[in-house]
This record gives structure tokens, sequence and C-alpha cells, in this order.
């Protein structure tokens, strides 16, 4: 796990305007909560919850966003459960659903994915060069380590296979010579294709880089832009792997769930799929299990004439006598044969 901070802290627009307390709308209804530690909630004009920002309950991931469905029909005029549309914490998550809880674009601080094909194709991509094979750089660790030295040279959060370090003196000695590796690679970040997509009819998210992650709030004349965007912290790097398409893995897609705050979205998002389940299976039972004759007439009709297969026609018959050509007034000459 890698240690990242907010790459714009200085924009947080939650921190500069905590001192308001409450805004409104024009017309005078509740915009935003500001609490006196930054945090704060977004509403949509209905009343209801669009965003919350809030301190999370694990460890490191520090501040979450969480954006939440208006509850109003969609372009089709269908109606949704109240449901989380979209998620992203300092540990460089981000996770954004359908309505139905189906994931439509994720990331982590490795990489991330596409997998909703009205953004675009199916893609993945990676942040940057740190996850390409790397090239080290040589760091002299001497050989005889105490287990002090060991403790003071890794302060920082371990996976948990790694957490019991091997007794045997010279396995130590590789263990913190391939850390020290690690963190002393250098990255480069990646120029990735813009990932640019409607949340909902209020929310859009536009993914430049992995410190240019734009979420976009816009409710009438009210347009608040927030930067999501995260930098990795180059002295803390402790884990360099990569994942394929389908283990663009975050805290959210965890089972169980680590904290109370995850649970409760993890319900959320279920209820979104249970509720689409069962609407799709109501619709399938709507349906007439034959098609009227009525209707396979009226198709019939529509339908263009069947094609003559050469095999039908009858012996000795010229397919010329059959399909006579025709010339004509302006000159331009037609072949009616069929061509296969």
């Amino acid at each position: 796990m890698n240690h990242l901070r907010p790459a714009y802290s200085y924009h947080d627009w939650f921190e500069h305007n905590k001192n308001k307390r409450l805004m409104t709308y024009d017309t005078g209804e509740k915009l935003a909560e500001l609490d006196d530690n930054g945090r704060g909630r977004w509403y949509y004009k209905s009343g209801r919850l669009a965003l919350d920002y809030y301190n999370t309950e694990e460890i490191n991931a520090k501040q979450r966003f969480v954006v939440y469905s208006s509850g109003e029909p969609d372009e089709r005029g269908r109606t949704h459960p109240i449901t989380v549309l979209a998620t992203f914490d300092y540990l460089g998550n981000g996770v954004v659903f359908d309505y139905a809880g189906k994931i439509r674009l994720k990331y982590n601080q490795i990489e991330g994915v596409v997998l909703d094909r009205s953004i675009g194709p199916v893609s993945h991509w990676k942040w940057h060069t740190l996850y390409d094979p790397q090239v080290l750089q040589q760091v002299m660790i001497g050989t005889q380590l105490s287990q002090m030295d060991l403790d003071d040279s890794l302060q920082l959060e371990l996976p948990a296979d790694m957490k019991t370090l091997p007794d045997n003196e010279e396995m130590s000695a590789n263990f913190i010579k391939e850390k020290s590796k690690k963190i002393s690679q250098k990255y480069k970040p990646f120029q990735i294709n813009m990932k640019a997509l409607k949340i909902n009819e209020y929310f859009s998210l536009k993914v430049l880089d992995q410190a240019t992650v734009y979420l976009i709030f816009k409710h009438g004349s009210i347009n608040l832009k927030l930067n999501i965007g995260m930098v990795l912290e180059q002295k803390e790097i402790v884990e360099t792997k990569t994942a394929e398409e389908s283990e663009v893995s975050n805290s959210l897609e965890r089972f169980p769930a680590r904290t109370d705050s995850l649970a409760r979205l993890q319900r959320s998002v279920a209820h979104a799929q249970r509720y689409e389940r069962l609407h799709a299976e109501r619709e399938h039972r709507l349906l007439p299990l034959e098609p009227c004759a009525s209707v396979d007439l009226h198709t019939a009709a529509a339908s263009p004439p069947r094609r003559l297969l050469l095999s039908a026609v009858p012996t000795g018959s010229s397919i010329n006598t059959m399909f006579r050509k025709r010339k004509p007034s302006n000159n331009l000459y037609y072949d009616t044969r069929l061509l296969y």
C-alpha cells in the first residue's frame, strides 16, 4: 500500500468554504453544509443528499467522497432507488456505478479500467512508469542490522503478508534491500487519454491523470468543481504490483467490509442490484409467451421479398429470360441479374 496526498490541497473547496457553514441555491434551498474540520455535504435542490465528504474509519484512507443518486426519473422517465453512484478516497481509489450497481469505471493507486462501452471501448490504463519493468538504483545497505535498525528503516504500513520478517539474518538483509530498491525508484506519470462521463444529470467526472481528476456538480446556475486527484509520495513507495483488468480492485469491493461505513456503502450498491434484478424479472414475466399471429402477418408484410435462389430456377430456363435487362433514358446500363 503506497501513500498518496491530495494533488492540489490549496484548491480544496470544502476547506476554503468551511466558515460559511451553510450555502443555499438562489431560490433558497439548501446547497451545502460545511463542518469546522473542512468536511461537508452537497444537496440536490429537492433536499436529498448529493455528495458526502467525511473522514473514513479505515487506516490511511483519511477522507472519502460519496456521490448519491437524486431519486429523480432518468432520461427515459424511469425511476431508480436512492443509491451510491460513485466513491473516491485518499488512498487513490475511485469507482463509478450505474443505477443498477454495475461498475462503469474504476481505478486504484496503480491503474484503472473502463468497463462501460458508452464511455468508450473497454480499456485499461496505468498511471505512471513505476509499475513498468523496473530499472533500480543501487542502494548500499550493510548486512549487519539490528532489529531496531530494521524497525526504523521501515516506518511504513506493510502488506499483511510482509509484516512478519524472517528470522534468518541474511534473509532479513535481502528483505531490506528489496524494500529500499522499491523506495528508491523514480517514476514518470503517463499521458493517458481523458476519461469523461456523466455520473447522472448533475454530476460528471473527468480523468486527465492521477493528479487531475475533476468531479463536477452542475444544477441550474450552480457549478461546483473538485479536484480529487492524488499524488504518490515517492519516498513512501512500498508495493509495485499490477493487476489484470478484472482485478483492479479497491476497498469497496472487498468482502466482508472492514468498517461500518464501507458496509453501508456495500449494502446500498447491493440494494440497487437487487432492485434492478427484480425489475428485469418483472419485465420478463410481462412479456407474451408467443407472438400474436397478427403481429407475424404485419411483420411478413413489412419484410422485403425473398430473393430467388439459383437452385430454384426451373430446368432449361435462362437467367436472362427471367430477369430482363432494360436500358433507362439516361443511357446507363443496369444488370438486374442476381449476384452471389
